[in-house]
């Protein structure tokens, strides 16, 4: 793990979220805050969300939720607006070590959401990779942006992923869930300090994706360099990339959801 100073530190300054009256009252704060943003100071429509519902019950399986990566708070502004339950079936999300955890005041508040810090670029042998991993291992909601970071692009559409989505599906068999946002680049757009008004965001579920061993080996095929390791990764990577691509043509051409 190749680490500048800064990242370092700001690593470890990262608490894992337990369950305490502390953390749930900021937890508490925030899904409330979210709501009011996105439904009273904006307007959100959410196709799908049964499919998110379906998943509560996953007998011990671990839930990989991802999506599109458009504004700085995407997490927590909108998984806050889904049906959730107490704080230990709160998702734990991958949120980047320097913009999130670069102050003690900020990585209190990011770690009681249950944000785990990552470093990007600094490969896959870093605290906050294994602990997302085994995570998804016990049974546990995980949600990650695989694109690394939000895109830059003008029209907002999805850019490569990173291998780490992979990764966590080779290590994990879990059940994924898709979804795909728009809208958020206009609530918060790059340079923003606060949300703007009057907007409006669309979301849309995929079906969910049973990641266990027969799957996995059918996406890996029949080449040996593809089917363990880094080849495997990048070929489940590339699945969730073609997946959410669909998804995101499909939000596109409706305009609005409608049910």
């Amino acid at each position: 793990m190749a680490l500048t100073r800064r990242e370092a530190k700001a690593l470890a300054r990262w608490r894992p979220a337990t369950n305490n009256l502390v953390n749930r009252t900021m937890a508490f704060i925030c899904v409330n805050l979210s709501k009011f943003i996105l439904t009273k100071m904006n307007s959100l429509e959410i196709q799908g969300v049964e499919k998110f519902e379906a998943l509560k019950e996953r007998a011990g399986r671990g839930l990989l939720t991802f999506s599109n990566h458009t504004g700085l708070f995407d997490d927590p502004l909108l998984p806050s607006n889904f049906p959730l339950g107490n704080y230990d079936e709160i998702r734990w999300v991958a949120t980047d070590a320097l913009n999130f955890f670069s102050t003690w005041p900020t990585a209190f508040v990011f770690s009681s959401g249950k944000g785990v810090p990552v470093a990007r670029g600094a490969g896959f042998d870093q605290p906050g990779f294994d602990f997302l991993r085994d995570r998804l291992g016990e049974g546990h909601w995980v949600h990650i942006f695989p694109e690394g970071g939000r895109t830059r692009r003008e029209d907002g559409r999805l850019k490569e992923f990173k291998a780490g989505v992979g990764r966590l599906i080779a290590e994990t068999n879990p059940i994924g869930l898709p979804f795909y946002h728009y809208g958020m680049h206009e609530v918060l757009p790059i340079g923003a300090k606060f949300p703007r008004w009057g907007k409006n965001v669309r979301l849309m579920f995929g079906d969910a994706i049973d990641f266990n061993k027969e799957l996995v080996g059918q996406i890996a095929g029949t080449d040996e360099a593809t089917q363990r390791g880094p080849g495997l990764w990048d070929a489940l990577t590339g699945y969730t990339h073609e997946v959410l691509s669909n998804l995101e043509r499909v939000v596109r051409a409706k305009g609005s959801i409608d049910g």
